[in-house]
């Protein structure tokens, strides 16, 4: 990617070390204790594989947003796993989550116009309502990564979605 100037190890890894604790705080109320150190090192080697320099401008807002990613994915795989090992279940009385055709659609539509909608905020509204609604973060997690009030993120996640679901409708 043209432009993609990485950080250093060094930076990184100070960047790391001086949001270690919060984040494996972070991480535990996501995923227990147990698995709250592999959280943070995923988030940690995902960081080293891909942050770059647009990371600096707000980088603990970053970590955090890697961090839930990273606890997100790693709670899927335990679902997953959980799935596979359950062996009571008969494969013929599983149900599909897959929506059909033209739900499929309509959800793509969906997306689509809200994605565009989102366009025609404040960068800060945008940022605030992904954190919240797409990274899974709880506001008061927003509100502590990105040093705002929790009423400013209710109130900006308050009026994203007003105006997503305004150009939906409309």
């Amino acid at each position: 990617m043209a432009g993609h100037n990485c950080l250093s190890n060094d930076a990184v890894r100070i960047l790391y070390e001086n949001h270690a604790s919060e984040l494996d705080a972070f991480a535990r109320q996501r995923v227990g204790a147990t698995d709250s150190r592999d959280v943070v090192h995923d988030a940690y080697l995902r960081l080293m594989n891909y942050a770059d320099e647009a990371t600096l401008e707000n980088p603990r807002a970053y970590l955090y947003r890697v961090t839930a990613n990273a606890a997100n994915d790693h709670a899927s795989k335990i679902k997953a796993r959980a799935e596979l090992i359950e062996a009571d279940v008969e494969p013929d009385t599983q149900h599909s989550l897959t929506p059909g055709p033209e739900a499929a659609v309509t959800a793509r539509n969906t997306l689509q116009l809200c994605l565009a909608a989102l366009t025609e905020l404040p960068e800060i509204y945008r940022h605030v309502f992904l954190l919240h609604r797409v990274d899974g973060m709880a506001q008061s997690e927003v509100a502590t990564a990105l040093g705002i009030p929790k009423r400013t993120v209710e109130r900006y996640i308050a009026k994203a979605l007003a105006h997503c679901l305004e150009r939906v409708q409309a």
